[in-house]
């Protein structure tokens, strides 16, 4: 018959890891919040691996024959050699205390200058700590105490006693101003016209916004310009906290721009000091020789100044001068003196003249031979007040007048003889009709007055008596004021008394 053959397999089990034992480290079931324990279970032989499972969990957390952890909850691990695996029983971590301390976040403060905040935390009672806090019972945090930068505010509350002492949470607040400045290519702020000006904002930033004189014109952290203007940046950074940079005048200067801003010339001395300036900017001033920053009209006193501005930049187009004259004129002061009596029918040359190249005008203009001449001839018929107006060549102005009194002439005779013969028996002032209130003294050679009359004496002239007394032959002294309340104007004189 046929014999039959068959393969005989034999399979062994394989054997299984051994069952892990969990450690604690320290050996307790309760630890307090924040702290950690080290889970822990024997190396068994050959290469096994160690997976610990938290709370039944599907996945690991470790592959290491021991763990740290911090977590309540329930810890297993599990050994396995690639194929078999083992589990071992449940650890339980609790805490002491189920207290859970909390800090509410808060956005970043974008200005060191911003207003102080009372963080909120909880539970109530706790203590705040870290640079910035200036309350530590309300959290007052105050970004200007803090600075700028990141800080680690901490809030403490007590666990309740035991060893478990402060439960603690920290929690990080920025103080964030984002740095806001311009730079240019060449260091400088003044181009040559031709060149490219390429003006750069802090790099890194998430935005940025340029601005020519007001108007947005660029969106990345550099810009090329051309063209002068007023410039200023805005950056944004991760935060975001945006800070917009100081104004940079940006200028493009041919030779032909070097120029004086204008310094009035003017009449006196009573203006304002001014402070000098020119374009392109960088250059001295010199006045009349001497560097100065300001025109001080006062110290510099009348006359013509000049003032000459250099400036030797290191670029071609900013290397030239300009020159400014500047006058300062006194006012004119014409004195044309005191009153001036004047006899009527006759002329008199006016004296206003003060220096040749300034300009002249009389009022009225009536009896002047010129009223534009410094020192016409004036024949008033009646007395008048004349105004003199002076300007010079920046119309400064001044005035005086004068008044010229026109008087009717007295006809005064240096003889007459009181001895009856009808004939120069009285001493005759012919005129004296047109001065009512005319004041006539007589004095002897010894200067004794020996007559006096005061708008009398066309009624009782001087006959040679003094009180019905007749006075000898000889010399007297007269002084015959027309106008008594002007003693300034008066005829003085001597005449002979004959018998």
């Amino acid at each position: 018959g046929n014999k039959m053959a068959s393969n005989i397999i034999t399979v062994s089990p394989l054997a299984a890891p051994a069952k892990p034992i969990i450690t604690k480290t320290p050996d307790v079931v309760q630890i307090c919040q924040g702290d950690s324990i080290k889970l822990s279970t024997q190396i068994q032989t050959g290469a096994l691996f160690y997976y610990w499972v938290f709370n039944g969990g599907n996945s690991a957390i470790a592959n290491s024959p021991q763990i740290y952890v911090k977590k309540n909850g329930f810890y297993k691990v599990s050994v396995s050699d690639g194929v078999c695996s083992t589990l071992s029983d449940s650890v339980r971590i609790d805490y002491k205390s189920v207290t859970e301390v909390k800090i509410d976040s808060l956005p970043p403060f974008c200005n060191v200058n911003a207003t102080p905040v009372n963080l909120i935390a909880s539970p109530t009672g706790g203590k705040f700590t870290g640079k910035g806090i200036t309350d530590a019972t309300k959290g007052t945090f105050t970004p200007s105490v803090a600075g700028l930068g990141k800080h680690s505010i901490s809030y403490s509350v007590s666990a309740g006693g035991g060893s478990c002492g402060d439960i603690t949470e920290t929690r990080i607040f920025t103080v964030a101003t984002p740095p806001a400045n311009i730079t240019t290519n060449t260091g400088r702020t003044q181009f040559c016209l031709g060149d490219i000006a390429t003006l750069s904002a802090p790099a890194s930033m998430k935005k940025y916004e340029w601005f020519l004189n007001g108007n947005s014109v660029g969106s990345n952290s550099k810009l090329d310009v051309a063209a002068g203007g007023n410039f200023k940046v805005k950056v944004t950074d991760g935060e975001p906290c945006s800070n917009t940079s100081s104004e940079v005048k940006i200028e493009f200067f041919s030779p032909s721009n070097v120029k004086i801003e204008p310094i009035a010339s003017g009449c006196g001395l009573e203006f304002p000091a001014v402070v000098l300036k020119a374009s392109p900017s960088g250059g001295a001033f010199m006045i009349d020789g001497a560097f100065a920053t300001t025109f001080d009209y006062k110290k510099l006193g009348f006359g013509k100044h000049t003032i000459i501005y250099t400036i030797n930049g290191v670029l071609p187009c900013l290397q030239g001068s300009d020159t400014q004259v500047v006058e300062i004129q006194d006012f004119p002061k014409p004195n044309l003196g005191p009153d001036i009596f004047l006899g009527k029918g006759s002329s008199i040359t006016l004296k206003g003249l003060i220096d040749p190249s300034m300009t002249y005008s009389w009022l009225p203009i009536e009896d002047l031979d010129d009223p534009t001449y410094p020192n016409p001839l004036a024949s008033p018929s009646q007395t008048m007040e004349y105004i003199l107006t002076v300007k010079t060549t920046l119309g400064c102005v001044g005035k005086d007048s004068v008044n010229i009194i026109v008087y009717q002439p007295v006809y005064i005779p240096t003889a007459f003889s009181p001895n009856e013969d009808k004939m120069n028996d009285h001493w005759e002032l012919a005129g004296m009709d047109a001065y009512p209130n005319a004041e006539v003294q007589i004095f002897n050679r010894w200067g004794n007055m020996v007559f006096y009359s005061k708008g009398m004496y066309k009624l009782a002239p001087f006959e040679g008596n003094d009180k019905n007394n007749l006075l000898p032959e000889g010399m007297y002294v007269y002084k015959i004021n027309p106008f008594p309340d002007r003693p300034d104007f008066q005829y003085k004189g001597t005449f002979m008394l004959f018998r």
